[in-house]
């Protein structure tokens, strides 16, 4: 049977990543960023049905090219309860604090995530995991042998938390009782920069020796 496979989009703004995960024709996009152009040229390449958006969080740079995505691919989008107000607000979701030409205002999500609870979507199966602090409706998506952690973590680092919402000991907790329990093995897919796994962050563990800094 295949597995489920990734490909990761630079996208415009901040480098963010976007990510197509796809099986057997059929895929999903998560954290569609700044440049629908480049999403669209990759799901032609796959040659991929876009069933479904995810969204890790709902910061400005994982949503510039949300309301795009919708509407070209007719698909419905999923984020967390805690965040369901930030689509449409701009003091929420950063836009105002980065002073951005072109706020992105969209319409409400489609679907809330529970979390910890498992989804079939697209034929792929994947666990929802709670992972705020960075924004306080933070999650990642478990498939498995990757795990898709929006800015929760990074290779060689950890998502800030002086934005609306962030909180340093919701993410402390969120990297020490949620991803840091994961198989070590397990492939990480962070929002901004390349590719780790849970082993070597657990094992450099920079957040564990980081006293909160008040911004």
């Amino acid at each position: 049977m295949a597995k489920a496979e990734i490909r990761r989009i630079v996208m415009d703004m901040v480098e963010e990543n976007c990510y197509i995960v796809y099986k057997d024709g059929r895929g999903l996009i998560i954290d569609p960023g700044e440049g629908f152009e480049k999403i669209q040229k990759a799901v032609e390449e796959l040659g991929v049905k876009i069933e479904a958006i995810l969204l890790t969080h709902a910061h400005f740079d994982h949503i510039m090219s949300l309301d795009e995505c919708r509407k070209y691919y007719k698909v419905p989008v999923y984020i967390s309860p805690y965040e369901r107000d930030w689509l449409s607000n701009p003091d929420f979701n950063g836009s105002t604090m980065f002073r951005l030409r072109r706020a992105p205002m969209t319409e409400a999500a489609e679907f809330e995530f529970e979390e910890n609870k498992k989804y079939e979507l697209a034929g792929m199966n994947f666990t929802v995991l709670p992972t705020p602090g960075h924004s306080p409706g933070g999650v990642s998506f478990d498939f498995g042998k990757f795990i898709i952690v929006g800015d929760a973590l990074f290779r060689s680092g950890f998502g800030r938390y002086d934005l609306y919402g962030s909180d340093f000991n919701a993410l402390k907790n969120s990297l020490h009782n949620v991803l840091f329990k994961l198989d070590e093995e397990k492939i990480v897919y962070p929002g901004h920069g390349d590719e780790t796994t849970i082993g070597r962050e657990r094992h450099f563990n920079l957040i564990g020796n980081f006293e909160e800094i008040s911004y």
